[in-house]
């Protein structure tokens, strides 16, 4: 019996190969190589198994005959013909489909017009890439998930929408990583390539050694905060205003920390100096592109003198560059300009995606490396693995950067819209325009608490300063705007504004 057994198994396997032949490697080969399937076959005492799994293997065989004919120039036949195969069935989930080049020798064309075709199978959810293996078949989810209602802007339901079949990408696959998983604190590798090569396309170059995830900006901060840092000093330095939470995190950690002003045109570089001088600053924390609240950017030149100063004083730089991704200017970062491996940058990935995601990254020197991963032991065992791989995906089928073009179009639009109203109310000085919404100089308003206590959407940004609030801006959001701006005029003088 298992002699008769393996022989079947074998001249099965046979079979598989010549298939996989036909709908891969070789098929402008189909006829002859179908012709050796046959016989095959007919070599063989088919029992009623053995023909229902010929029969599911039939249908490659059909698949890779059609596929064999239709040697069509041209990414859209491409794209015709492995859609229908999806479609159908006849491309399984999961399936790898062949090589560029494989594919580029069957349709007879280039192997660019066949990259092409790929990415537009990826964009429209048919197949994903693996990096350094191939593509692969997405699962099919036709009319599901209707029990979940969103009211998202247009732009923000696809970039939800792509990162759930990210989500269920990864959790179909049943990877090792679920069950088996070996704590890595710096994050998966994979997924650290992933944000490498994103990085590389907004001119931050580093290496995924450099590169240690962490549960949300939050934890990072905590972890820089509490690690000490090659030049042993103790104090942080924030802007004022900044964002809420590092003022939490400092006032509920009673850290040692000092403060500088900015305003629309950044800070007083010789209050800097003055600052750094004192020997205690071990890093400064600053958002220097769209900063929270105020949505001022440093401009180069500022930039290199503050990391002219950091030089010579012996501080690190904190860089959080939340949003980063809206500057379409692709204005260079601290972190691209640092020359002595003194700035730590700071991405998240949720403030692009929605909140939830909870991954951000940082780049660090290698100094610091071992003190951050040491502490981040006490704090986690991993951070979330499933979000991980899901983010992997999200990056290596194009889709981040889809949403990065989608964001920056409607921001566009927003500031087009922005500045129109802005023209409409010639009264009330001092409108400035962000990225976000409108700031509104309060310095001609006489009666400041009657506009705090009008019940008008404006945030005078308290949470922002750890010291007392000077209640000088307030911001309007984009969506308030053309509600908010007519009725403010009455709590400005009019003889002041002729």
């Amino acid at each position: 019996m298992l002699m008769p057994l393996l022989q079947l198994i074998t001249r099965y396997t046979e079979c598989v190969s010549l298939l996989y032949e036909i709908l891969v490697t070789r098929m402008h080969r189909w006829v002859l190589v179908s012709w050796q399937v046959i016989l095959i076959i007919r070599s063989m005492m088919l029992t009623s198994h053995i023909r229902l799994m010929l029969h599911q293997y039939s249908q490659l065989i059909s698949v890779g005959i059609r596929l064999g004919q239709q040697v069509w120039a041209g990414h859209q036949q491409i794209i015709h013909v492995l859609k229908k195969a999806i479609q159908d069935g006849e491309l399984e989930t999961g399936q790898k489909i062949p090589s560029v080049r494989q594919l580029a020798s069957q349709f007879s064309c280039s192997k660019d017009t066949v990259q092409r075709a790929l990415l537009d199978l990826t964009y429209q959810h048919f197949l994903y890439a693996k990096p350094q293996s191939g593509y692969y078949v997405l699962e099919q989810e036709p009319n599901r998930h209707e029990d979940l209602p969103l009211k998202l802007e247009k732009d923000r339901n696809q970039a939800f929408e792509d990162f759930r079949t990210c989500i269920n990408e990864t959790l179909i696959g049943r990877e090792n990583y679920l069950f088996n998983n070996f704590s890595d604190q710096a994050g998966l590798l994979e997924v650290r390539q992933s944000i490498q090569g994103l990085l590389k396309e907004e001119s931050i170059y580093t290496t995924a050694d450099q590169i240690v995830l962490t549960a949300g900006t939050q934890q990072a901060l905590n972890i820089l905060s509490q690690i000490d840092f090659p030049n042993k000093k103790s104090q942080i330095l924030i802007e004022q205003p900044t964002y809420h939470r590092m003022n939490q995190l400092l006032d509920s950690q009673q850290l040692a920390y000092r403060t500088i002003q900015r305003n629309l045109t950044g800070i007083d570089l010789e209050e800097l100096e003055e600052i750094f001088k004192s020997g205690h600053i071990k890093f400064f924390y600053t958002i220097p592109r769209f900063h929270y609240p105020l949505g001022h950017s440093y401009s180069t030149k500022q930039k290199e003198a503050i990391l002219q100063l950091a030089d010579q004083y012996d501080v690190y730089l904190v860089e959080d560059d939340y949003l980063g991704d809206l500057d379409g200017s692709n204005a260079p970062s601290f972190h691209y300009l640092d020359q002595k491996d003194r700035v730590i940058y700071i991405k998240s990935f949720s403030t692009n995606l929605f909140s939830a995601l909870r991954i951000t990254s940082m780049i660090l020197p290698q100094d610091l490396l071992k003190p951050v991963l040491t502490y981040k032991t006490i704090l986690d065992y991993d951070s979330n693995l499933i979000m991980q791989k899901a983010l992997s995906l999200y990056i290596d089928n194009g889709m981040y950067l889809t949403n990065k073009k989608r964001l920056l179009a409607r921001k566009k639009e927003e500031e087009a819209s922005l500045k129109t109203l802005m023209a409409q109310s010639p009264l009330l000085p001092h409108l400035t325009l962000t990225h976000d919404g409108i700031l509104l100089g309060l310095s001609q308003v006489q009666s400041l608490a009657a506009l705090k206590h009008s019940g008008l959407p404006l945030d005078f940004f308290e949470a922002a300063y750890i010291t007392p609030c000077p209640y000088q801006l307030a911001k309007i959001q984009s969506a308030d705007v053309a509600n908010v701006l007519p009725k403010l005029t009455p709590f400005f003088e009019r003889e002041t504004l002729v």
